[in-house]
């Protein structure tokens, strides 16, 4: 997947572009839907997928006050849309100056002219132009105009209630992270470099992965249990992780520790893919080290049990 970091400067030659457009925060089940539509156009007509997204939320420009935190970091969401078969993706600065393009320019010369767009992909409820005034009927009478098919694709339902981001946000802060992974259509995901920590699970017998919190949302402070790929191997291996103060041994220093399950090798500096399956506990304060470590000895069993009925087909 090749990434352009300003359509409006770069000299790509685009050609037989299939277009998906949006914001792409979370890429939940609806987003996935729209892409894949894109993706699958592009095959079926020697064509090449695109993504038009941004760097940035639109509302850290219109009115950074309302702007909510992101999902995913900008490199979760490179690696998500990498995933899905995509070709090139656009990564476009949100400026004001971008936010006040005319729409009848963003059509005929943006996607036109600049990326040789045969078909474009939006959800329902798009909106571009100044101020976000245009909307899918203006966006289908350009496209006919300039020869550009616009292709709608219908809100994505669960439990009846249309999957959103702002849905999805709502979720994992609240710490519902079954509801949070059905909606995403994949669990959780955390990218991060390990950095040095104080090294106390290793003394416990419990070494952890340490990663940095980002300015992104993260789900309420507690132990879950996942699957992680570290960077270079080929296939994921159990862990427990804990987000959070760590208030027994680290109190009010926030990290990510991620115990791998059976594994005790030297990655610093190497980045792992956290998926988060399953909440499992609170985080609290315990009043030993002993105590710390019989509840984390719990964990990791907690976890094995449930892989292990999982596996056999006993858990849903």
């Amino acid at each position: 997947m090749v990434i352009i970091n300003d359509i409006l400067n770069c000299d790509i030659d685009l050609k037989n572009s299939y277009v998906a457009i949006g914001a792409f925060d979370g890429i939940h089940r609806g987003h996935r839907e729209l892409i894949e539509s894109a993706v699958a156009r592009a095959k079926a007509n020697n064509g090449k997928a695109v993504i038009f997204t941004f760097a940035n939320h639109p509302l850290e420009t219109i009115d950074i006050r309302k702007a909510p935190k992101l999902i995913n970091s900008r490199e979760e969401k490179v690696h998500i849309l990498a995933s899905l078969g995509v070709d090139y993706l656009i990564m476009q600065p949100f400026t004001k100056d971008f936010a006040n393009m005319d729409p009848e320019y963003f059509v005929g010369h943006v996607l036109k002219n600049i990326m040789n767009t045969k078909e474009i992909f939006i959800g329902f409820n798009f909106s571009f132009g100044k101020g976000g005034k245009a909307k899918t009927e203006e966006l289908k009478k350009f496209g006919e105009k300039y020869n550009v098919l616009v292709n709608v694709i219908e809100p994505v339902k669960i439990n009846g209630e249309i999957v959103s981001s702002t849905i999805i946000r709502d979720r994992i802060l609240k710490g519902n992270l079954e509801e949070t992974n059905l909606f995403l259509g994949a669990p959780f995901l955390i990218i991060g470099e390990v950095i040095h920590g104080k090294k106390l699970g290793r003394v416990m017998g419990f070494p952890t992965a340490n990663l940095k919190i980002l300015n992104k949302i993260y789900p309420p402070f507690g132990i879950y249990g996942g699957k992680v790929l570290i960077e270079g191997e080929h296939s994921e291996r159990s862990a427990v992780i804990n987000i959070g103060k760590n208030p027994t041994l680290k109190p009010g220093e926030q990290s990510i520790e991620v115990h791998i399950l059976d594994f005790n090798g030297d990655i610093y500096g190497k980045k792992i893919y956290v998926r988060l399956l399953k909440y499992m506990r609170n985080e609290k304060k315990f009043n030993s080290m002993e105590e710390l470590k019989s509840t984390i000895n719990g964990d990791v069993k907690n976890w094995r049990e449930f892989l292990k009925e999982e596996n056999n087909g006993f858990s849903s």
